[in-house]
């Protein structure tokens, strides 16, 4: 099965990197939901949740904003203001 690679980049660290089968973003139109292959895309990030899904289990963590950027071959960069997992 195809696997997004995913770094979420915190102000003072890397908060996860590695993969993961989606991760969950709350954009400031909405909850994208980025699975492999997703399109190219840039998007503004609100306070609220990141949700990745990874065998079968979920991770989370608390952000007040930031960006997200999907680039070919699944690599996700996050850079948010986390607040906690």
């Amino acid at each position: 099965m195809a696997k997004l690679n995913i770094s979420i980049i915190g102000r003072d660290k890397i908060a996860y990197e590695g993969e993961a089968e989606a991760v969950f973003v709350p954009s400031t139109t909405g909850i994208i939901e980025v699975l492999p292959e997703h399109m190219q895309l840039v998007s503004a990030l609100k306070k609220g949740e990141i949700v990745l899904k990874k065998d079968g289990n979920e991770t989370k963590f608390k952000i007040i904003g930031g960006v997200i950027e999907v680039r070919p071959q699944s690599k996700v960069i996050i850079l948010a203001d986390i607040v906690g997992e």
